[in-house]
């Protein structure tokens, strides 16, 4: 089989492309809500705007992973980063719910590319190490959640009722990620070349999952996971607004602590405990602390009790996500990563569809219920992982 051009000096750079993007994303996350709200939104309205950007997603992710099989994974990721910036740049001038949307739609279609960066990691990877790489892509998500918010909350005091001063920020920082990317950034596939996957499409990627139980169930657990973690996403800042009086700001410190705890697990214990114990392991165990967390934070009558839901929701988050995209990749045809992965972005996109816009609703009716309804989540997806098999480990 043809060796990719790139080899692993090219994860540091796809980490680095990444994990800027995920900060123009996280500089967003707390702060919507507040601008959304600012312009008449009710909470079933913030989950929508969430709903939007992951509805979008939805229909790119297989697209671009298909894209990617063709064409390349570089060109793809470089493309997006350019739409991230556009869509901060509408953001940032917004003055109307509308234009928040607006803004939250041209993000989607940018935004949906971390399938291509999964495929990235697949195409330089053995199978028995792809947990540990992915996992690199989930520290990513981390570290874009601890400097993300936390820049988001203290820029929004630079442009008090304005999404100006985080919206230009989230905007240069995707321009200047996508000219380095440009730069230097190699391509971990070459097009044409024996063992691409041009040739095959969503509808091979439907099919390849029809057929197997695995990646049914992977899959199905991947849904609910992503679900229960989706709630957060609208509503821990009202939450926190509602409850304990936090601004944008300690919102921001919120999803901070949460980015600071997945960075730990995904860049660290998972790399240390799957060679022992396996993805499947680490999958079902992450569901305790991950259910348990929501509780806390749903029914949290304290700020310690609080960030103490926040603390164990970021420990479950972060064993479970590399932990089922390993699962998936491992039960995939390696010609078909980038479709079948895309596939599986787009379970998680459909998630972050119906999460946020279940949260909002819901939140309108009692700021506990979207978290009951996540703890509820994880233990449906906990049925699922202990059907699953844990594969081989055909290479080191």
């Amino acid at each position: 089989m043809t060796q990719p051009p790139a080899r692993r000096e090219g994860l540091g750079l796809l980490f680095f492309a990444v994990l800027v993007d995920l900060v123009g994303f996280g500089i967003v996350l707390p702060v919507l809500p507040f601008y959304a709200t600012d312009f008449g939104a009710d909470y079933l309205q913030v989950g929508l705007l969430y709903a939007i950007y992951s509805l979008v997603q939805l229909v790119m992710a297989p697209l671009w992973g298909r894209i990617s099989d063709r064409v390349g994974r570089r060109p793809v990721i470089i493309l997006g980063l350019l739409g991230s910036a556009l869509a901060y740049t509408i953001f940032a001038r917004a003055d109307s719910l509308a234009t928040l949307f607006l803004s939250r739609i041209v993000g989607g279609i940018g935004g949906s590319t971390i399938p291509v960066a999964q495929a990235y990691i697949a195409d330089v990877t053995p199978p028995g190490r792809r947990a540990g790489g992915l996992g690199l892509i989930g520290a990513a998500f981390g570290l874009g959640f601890v400097i993300g918010p936390a820049l988001g909350g203290i820029l929004s005091g630079l442009s008090p009722g304005s999404p100006a001063a985080p919206g230009y920020t989230a905007a240069a920082l995707c321009l200047a990620n996508a000219l380095a990317a440009l730069v230097w950034l190699p391509e971990s596939r070459r097009p044409g070349t024996p063992g691409g996957t041009s040739r095959f499409n969503l509808g091979a990627a439907l099919s390849e999952a029809a057929g197997s139980g695995q990646i049914r169930l992977i899959l199905a657990g991947y849904l609910c996971i992503t679900m229960a973690f989706a709630v957060l996403h609208p509503t821990l800042s009202p939450l926190a607004s509602e409850r304990f009086a936090m601004g944008p700001r300690q919102a921001g410190y919120l999803f901070a602590l949460l980015g600071i705890v997945s960075v730990i697990v995904q860049g660290g214990l998972v790399r240390r405990l799957v060679p022992r114990y396996g993805e499947r392991w680490l999958l079902k165990v992450s569901g305790i602390p991950f259910c348990l967390g929501l509780l806390l934070a749903g029914v949290a009558t304290t700020v310690p009790t609080l960030l103490a839901g926040v603390v164990l929701t970021g420990i479950g988050y972060g064993g479970s996500i590399p932990s089922v995209l390993a699962l998936l990749s491992r039960a995939t045809d390696p010609e078909r990563q980038g479709a079948v992965l895309g596939l599986g972005q787009s379970v998680g996109s459909l998630a972050r569809v119906l999460g946020p816009a279940m949260a909002g609703k819901l939140f309108d009716v009692r700021l506990a219920l979207p978290y009951l309804a996540g703890a509820a989540l994880i233990l449906v997806a906990a049925a699922f992982a202990a059907r699953l098999a844990q594969p081989g480990d055909p290479s080191p």
